[in-house]
């Protein structure tokens, strides 16, 4: 059977001519647009939709972020994968507008239940005639969620647009009126196969349709348009966002990539620098986007911008992945006249660059640092911690390790360590405490905080142990200086140790006697970074470190 879809396009047009049942369209590229009913811009506040409020329901995150097939795979996306974490927070029956009733409200629970069992239905691989789409409708388990389960899996199978298209014109010709999420459904389908001039069509169909959009069709619009030749688009919806509320990080992440892309490199840190100033943290994707579209350029502004993020870097403790570490080290090497080499490196355990000889920061506090830190923590943390951990039964093998290669242990456990259980045997116990000091607190107590105290009084010298990061504490410290000596000291005297491959031995990592953050002398950066998976998730001092130099004269 041949491809359908013009003919039945042109049949539906006439249709809705015939019954008048749409105003006349401003813009007629494709007859889509035509079949759901775009008035004249000047007759829009005569004409009534059929679409209540109602209608307006948060987009299924499996329209936007379903699990691929083989022909999804062929889909070039700019982020890392996946729609974007706004979308994907969107779960429908989560968000309904006030005029959704509870009888709504129940059916929507009820849909997205039945929704997850027709997930792996194939959709049609070619447009279907009406009367096709009916007859497939009776025969299916669920005809109430039909149309929303056709469109899911459509976007999860990256079917054709004209079979979307065949779907929402039968749609259209059988109920006089498309939902608003099935209208998202079929954007997110668009986004995906990068279609602009449908793109455009269903926006200007949603915007003169209902007054408000929800952030899934934002995230969808900005994201679809910022990829395209209308990326100013993405713009002009990035204020329209702003004007009812804060725009997410993907939306500035999109219209960032989009300027960088164009090389509007000052239009691409002001918005990066906006981004920043509402509180919104930027991925490590974004912040090497601006180092690969900056590559080349001799400006000393964007020199100085980069330079910055650099230190932002630092300021944070944020480790960059390899491949953010190789875009660093081309964009040095790439400032033009300036002639920075880069080299990938292991530093010494001394602190010293076996590349340039550098000797990196001591981790090590200055006197006056480390008293104005110590009662920092016990004023701020200790007096206000609300968190504890809980003690592992590996503590015996710890102690014994420990107790190998330093004078004094003390543990700092919890007093129902003490009652003969399973985990916890009395001649265990009896046993540890030989080798180590011990210090039972209550059951409900904090122990981190007593940590942290015991540490910080025993002197500059101590040393602990713990899987935690520490985050809640570091969090409790109320200025940036602070949270920075908290940070460089943690680094310089937290041993982490994590179990090894089998589970059966303990694998203790010392503490690092130079700071593992970025550094600069002005001729030279070291940065360091994680090379594998398991370091990027773990509390792990990186041990690779990208050494650039700057070489005067020739090279």
């Amino acid at each position: 059977m041949a491809l359908l879809s013009q003919p039945i396009q042109h049949g539906l047009q006439s249709l809705l001519w015939k019954s008048h049942a749409f105003w006349p369209v401003s813009r007629c590229r494709q007859l889509f647009a035509v079949s759901f009913g775009i008035p004249k811009r000047d007759k829009v506040s005569y004409f009534s939709f059929m679409t209540s409020s109602s209608t307006a329901l948060p987009v299924d995150p499996q329209g936007t972020d379903a699990c691929p097939s083989k022909k999804r795979s062929e889909v070039d996306y700019e982020e890392e994968k996946g729609w974007d974490e706004d979308a994907q927070e969107i779960h429908e029956g989560k968000l309904l507008f006030s005029s959704s009733g509870g009888t709504l409200k129940k059916q929507l629970i009820n849909h997205t239940v039945s929704r997850h069992r027709f997930a792996n239905v194939q959709p049609p691989e070619r447009p279907l005639r009406a009367e096709e789409w009916s007859r497939l409708k009776e025969s299916f388990q669920s005809p109430e969620i039909f149309e929303e389960v056709m469109l899911n899996n459509m976007v999860r199978y990256n079917s054709p647009i004209d079979v979307a298209k065949s779907l929402l014109t039968h749609v259209a010709k059988s109920n006089g009126d498309i939902g608003y999420n099935l209208l998202v459904k079929y954007l997110a389908l668009c986004v995906q196969q990068g279609k602009t001039s449908e793109i455009c069509d269903v926006y200007d169909i949603l915007k003169i349709r209902f007054k408000v959009l929800e952030s899934g069709a934002y995230n969808l619009l900005i994201r679809g348009l910022s990829n395209s030749d209308q990326w100013r688009m993405a713009l002009t919806l990035l204020e329209e966002v702003k004007r009812v509320t804060v725009p997410s990080r993907s939306n500035y992440e999109s219209c960032i990539k989009a300027a960088g892309r164009h090389q509007e490199m000052t239009l691409a840190c002001e918005l990066y620098h906006e981004m920043l100033a509402k509180d919104l943290v930027p991925t490590l994707d974004i912040l090497q986007t601006l180092f690969d579209y900056s590559r080349g350029m001799k400006d000393p502004a964007l020199q100085k911008e980069l330079f910055g993020i650099l230190l932002y870097l630092r300021e944070n403790q944020i480790y960059p992945h390899k491949t953010f570490i190789r875009s660093i080290k081309l964009w040095f090497e790439s400032i033009p006249g300036e002639k920075w080499k880069g080299h990938l490196t292991n530093i010494k355990d001394s602190g010293q660059c076996p590349v340039c000889n550098h000797q990196l920061e001591d981790s090590e506090l200055t006197e006056e640092e480390y008293n104005n830190l110590r009662e920092r923590i016990i004023r701020d943390v200790i007096h206000g911690t609300d968190t504890f951990r809980k003690t592992s039964p590996q503590l015996f093998e710890a102690v014994n390790c420990l107790a190998k290669d330093y004078a004094r242990l003390l543990v700092l456990g919890r007093k129902h360590m003490l009652t003969n259980s399973f985990n916890w045997k009395r001649e265990v116990m009896k046993e540890m405490q030989n080798k180590a000091d011990f210090f039972f607190a209550e059951n409900i107590s904090e122990d981190d905080a007593f940590l942290l105290y015991a540490t910080l009084r025993s002197g500059k010298h101590c040393k602990f142990v713990t899987r935690d990061f520490l985050r809640d504490h570091k969090a409790c410290l109320s200025d940036s200086v602070t949270r920075h000596l908290f940070r460089k000291w943690q680094r310089g005297h937290q041993i982490a140790f994590s179990p090894s491959a089998g589970g059966k031995h303990i694998n203790f990592l010392p503490a690092c006697s130079y700071d593992c953050v970025v550094q600069t002398t002005g001729d030279t950066w070291h940065i360091p970074y994680k090379d594998t998976f398991e370091e990027k998730y773990s509390y792990q001092i990186p041990r690779k470190w990208l050494c650039l130099q700057q070489k005067y004269g020739t090279m």
